[in-house]
C-alpha cells in the first residue's frame, strides 16, 4: 500500500511541475549530435533545427553574422500568445538564412510564432521559386492566433518576401504584427496577405517597415506584381509610418498593376503617416502611391506622402466581380508629382460598378501639385475615370498644375459633388466635365452647379495657393487665399474631419474656419518635429535620445553642452535625415562634459536646416553627482542599461569597461545573447528577439538586472 502511495505522489508531481522552456542555439562551429541548449553545444544546421520538436515557449538562436544554407519548416511546432516559439539570432548582428531557389521560412497551419532579427536570402527573383517568410492555413473553420514578425530583412524571392495568408473560407489569422522589416528585390510583392472570404483574418499591425525593389514578373499577365505592401481579406488593419519605393516596374499584366502600399478586401483598413514613391508599372495602369481597391469598406487614407509615382498617387477603384465597396475616407495627405504615365491622375477614382461600385466616399483636404511628365504624357490633378459609384464628395482639396495640364478631368458627373477646393493652373484653367471644358471657376460652376452648396452659396476658389515647393508639406504661406478658406465639415455637413492635419495641428472645431489642402496650421509648420529629447546617465557618459515626427530640409543636429546653463559648448554633430515624414530616433554619447562636471550639466540640440536656418531645442538638465564603482580606490564605470524596462525591438545601451564581455542570461543562467563593450566604454545590446520577462546582465565582475516588457 505504501508503494501505490509513493507512486501516485510520483505521478502527481510528474504531471503538476509546468515544463519549463527551453533556449537551442546554431552555430557554423556546432554539432548536430549535441544538445543545442548552450552556446558551447549548439546545432549545427538548419536540418536539425527541421528534424526537432519544441514546446510552447521555446527560443531557437542562430548565431547573429553568420550563414545558415537551407530553408526553416516549422513543421507542427508552434507556441501559444503566452508562450510563443521563438526563432531569432544571439550576438549583436543578425544570422543569416540563405535558402536558395526554396522557401526562407515556411510555417503551415501553425501560429503562436515569433521571428525577429533574422536575414533571408533567396537566390533572386528571377531563380527563386517560392516566398520568402510565409505562413499560411487551410484548416476548416480554423482562426490561428498570433505572429510576430520582426526586424527581418528578405530579399531575392520569386513570390514576394513576406506572406501571411489563408484559403478555406474564413479560416485565417488574427493578432499579427509585421515590424520593423524590409523586403526588398523580391518578384511579386514586399509584405502580402490574401484570403478566401472576406475578413478572414483579424487585427493585424504593419509599421515601419521599408519595401522596395520589388520588380514584378514578367511572365505573369493574369494580375498584377510589383507591389510594395498590398493587404487583403482582414477585418482591422493598421499600415503606418513605412516606406515603399522603386516597385513594379516589371509588372506585365495588362488589364491592372501595382501599387507601394494598398489593400483590397479589407474591412476597417487604416493607411497612415507614409511615404510612397518612385513606383511605377510596366503597363498601362496604375503604379501609383497608396489604394483603397475592390471591396474595401470603412477604410481610411490618411496623413500620407506621396510623390514621383508613375501612377495615381491616392486611388479608389472597384474591379470587376468585387464585393460590396463602400464609406471610404481619403483625408490630409499630399501629392506631389504623381501620375507620371500613361495619362492618369494624382487623385483617381475608377468603378466597375460591380457590387453597387463605390459607394460613400469622401476625399477632403488633400494637397496635389503636379507638373508636366517627361514623356509628354497628360495627367489630370484630379481624375475620375468612369461612372459606377455613388455619394462621392470632394471638399477643401487644393488641386494645382502647371503647364498645359488639366486640374481635374471627370467622365461622369452624376452622384458627385466638389465644394470648397482650391483650383489653379498658372496658364490656363482647364475643368473638363463630361466631354465639356471649362476654363474658369465661374462658367463650370454655372452650368453644372458645382462648387455651390444647397442654399446656393458659392464655394471654392480660383487663385495661387501660394505652396513653396522647398517644403514637401506644401503648406501655403501665411497670406495664402486658402487660408480660412475650406468649409467647416463638422458645421456645415456634420462629418468628422478626424483629429489632426498632415503634420499634426489639430483640425478645426465647429466655430473655426478651416484651410483648403492637407495643412489647417495659419503658420508655416517647424522645420522639424521633435517628439521626444532625453539625457540620462550613463555610468561616466550621458546618453542623450530624441526622436522626430517629420523633417524638412534638416541638414544635421549639433549637439551642445554646459555646466551653468548659459554658456554652451558643441559636443558633436549627427546628420539629419534631409525631407521625412516618416518618425526617426537618434542617440548620442557625451563622455566628455559630463565626466568632467561635478554638479549639473545642461544639453540643448541645435537644429540646422539646408539653408543654415537654427532652432532650438528645451534644454534638457542633468545631475552628473552620482557616485561610481570602485577597485582599488580606482574609479570603474558602473554597469549602467538604458531603457530599462525595454521593449522587444529597442537597442539596450550599455555602459561598463572597455573589452569586457557583456553577456545576457535568462532566469536559467542560460546565455541568450552576448557582445563587448567597445574602447569608448559603450555597447549596443540588441533584445530583438528576447522574450518578455527578467534578466541578468552581466559585465567583468559587475551585474544588472534587465526587464524586458
Amino acid at each position: 500500500m505504501r508503494n501505490i502511495i509513493i507512486l501516485f505522489q510520483f505521478i502527481f508531481f510528474c504531471y503538476s511541475v509546468p515544463t519549463m522552456a527551453a533556449t537551442y542555439f546554431v552555430s557554423p562551429l556546432g554539432d548536430d549530435a549535441q544538445a543545442g541548449t548552450t552556446a558551447g553545444t549548439a546545432w549545427r544546421t538548419i536540418d536539425r533545427v527541421n528534424a526537432a520538436t519544441f514546446l510552447p515557449g521555446d527560443r531557437v538562436l542562430f548565431e547573429g553574422g553568420q550563414t545558415f544554407v537551407g530553408s526553416i519548416n516549422l513543421g507542427s511546432n508552434a507556441g501559444t500568445p503566452a508562450k510563443p516559439l521563438v526563432i531569432s539570432s544571439y550576438g549583436s548582428q543578425p544570422a543569416i538564412i540563405a535558402s536558395g531557389s526554396s522557401s526562407g521560412l515556411y510555417g503551415y497551419n501553425v501560429a503562436g510564432i515569433e521571428v525577429r532579427r533574422l536575414t533571408f536570402k533567396g537566390s533572386g527573383a528571377r531563380t527563386n521559386t517560392e516566398q520568402g517568410v510565409s505562413f499560411y492555413v487551410d484548416s476548416p473553420a480554423t482562426n490561428l492566433n498570433y505572429l510576430r514578425l520582426d526586424s527581418l530583412d528578405v530579399s531575392g524571392y520569386l513570390h514576394g518576401g513576406i506572406l501571411v495568408a489563408s484559403w478555406n473560407g474564413t479560416s485565417g489569422y488574427s493578432d499579427v504584427r509585421i515590424t520593423n522589416c524590409q523586403a526588398h528585390a523580391n518578384g511579386e510583392s514586399g509584405i502580402s496577405s490574401f484570403s478566401e472570404d472576406l475578413a478572414a483574418h483579424h487585427n493585424w499591425y504593419v509599421g515601419n517597415c521599408q519595401v522596395y525593389d520589388n520588380a514584378g514578373v514578367p511572365e505573369v499577365t493574369y494580375t498584377n506584381t510589383g507591389n510594395g505592401i498590398v493587404l487583403a481579406g482582414i477585418d482591422g488593419a493598421l499600415v503606418e509610418n513605412c516606406e515603399a519605393y522603386h516597385n513594379g516596374w516589371l509588372n506585365a499584366n495588362p488589364g491592372g498593376g501595382p501599387v507601394g502600399i494598398w489593400g483590397y478586401c479589407c474591412n476597417n483598413l487604416v493607411i497612415q503617416h507614409c511615404e510612397s514613391h518612385h513606383n511605377s508599372s510596366g503597363t498601362a495602369h496604375d503604379g501609383g502611391g497608396f489604394d483603397l481597391d475592390g471591396g474595401c469598406t470603412n477604410s481610411i487614407l490618411q496623413y500620407n506622402y506621396s510623390h514621383d509615382n508613375g501612377g495615381p498617387g491616392y486611388l479608389l477603384a472597384q474591379y470587376y466581380n468585387a464585393p460590396p465597396m463602400h464609406d471610404l475616407t481619403v483625408r490630409y495627405n499630399v501629392s506631389e508629382n504623381d501620375a507620371r504615365q500613361y495619362n492618369q491622375g494624382a487623385i483617381t477614382v475608377w468603378s466597375s460598378g460591380a457590387s453597387g461600385g463605390i459607394e460613400r466616399a469622401l476625399i477632403h483636404n488633400n494637397t496635389v501639385m503636379m507638373t508636366p511628365p517627361a514623356d509628354g504624357s497628360q495627367p489630370k490633378a484630379l481624375h475620375i475615370m468612369s461612372y459606377g459609384f455613388s455619394d462621392l464628395l470632394i471638399r477643401n482639396n487644393v488641386l494645382v498644375t502647371t503647364g498645359s495640364l488639366q486640374v481635374v478631368g471627370a467622365v461622369c458627373p452624376t452622384s458627385l459633388r466638389l465644394e470648397g477646393n482650391c483650383y489653379w493652373n498658372a496658364r490656363q484653367l482647364r475643368l473638363d466635365w463630361a466631354g465639356t471644358t471649362y476654363t474658369d471657376l465661374g462658367s463650370w460652376r454655372a452650368a453644372t452647379g458645382q462648387e455651390q452648396l444647397a442654399d446656393g452659396r458659392a464655394t471654392g476658389v480660383s487663385a495661387d495657393p501660394q505652396l513653396p515647393r522647398a517644403d514637401p508639406t506644401l503648406a501655403p504661406l501665411p497670406d495664402s487665399p486658402v487660408q480660412g478658406a475650406g468649409l467647416n465639415l463638422k458645421a456645415v455637413f456634420n462629418i468628422s474631419p478626424g483629429p489632426r492635419d498632415f503634420v499634426g495641428n489639430p483640425t478645426p472645431d465647429m466655430t473655426d474656419p478651416s484651410n483648403i489642402g492637407a495643412i489647417e496650421s495659419k503658420t508655416a509648420p517647424l522645420p522639424v518635429v521633435l517628439t521626444e529629447f532625453t539625457a540620462v546617465r550613463a555610468g561616466r557618459a550621458a546618453l542623450l535620445s530624441w526622436r522626430t515626427a517629420s523633417e524638412q530640409n534638416n541638414a544635421h543636429f549639433i549637439i551642445e553642452g554646459s555646466t551653468d546653463g548659459v554658456t554652451f559648448k558643441r559636443l558633436g554633430l549627427l546628420v539629419g535625415h534631409g525631407t521625412t515624414i516618416l518618425a526617426h530616433t537618434y542617440q548620442y554619447s557625451d563622455t566628455t562634459l559630463v565626466a568632467t562636471a561635478s554638479g549639473t550639466v545642461y544639453y540643448r540640440l541645435q537644429q540646422v536646416d539646408t539653408n543654415n536656418k537654427v532652432t532650438y531645442s528645451p534644454l534638457r538638465v542633468l545631475n552628473t553627482a552620482t557616485a561610481l564603482a570602485t577597485r582599488g580606490g580606482v574609479a570603474l564605470p558602473t554597469l549602467q542599461l538604458y531603457p530599462n524596462p525595454a521593449q522587444p525591438q529597442e537597442l539596450v545601451m550599455v555602459e561598463g569597461a572597455a573589452g569586457t564581455s557583456v553577456r545576457v542570461l535568462n532566469v536559467r543562467g542560460q546565455l541568450v545573447t552576448s557582445t563587448v563593450v567597445a574602447a569608448s566604454g559603450h555597447a549596443t545590446l540588441p533584445v530583438a528577439g528576447l522574450a518578455p520577462g527578467l534578466y541578468i546582465v552581466q559585465c567583468g565582475q559587475q551585474r544588472a538586472k534587465l526587464t524586458i516588457n
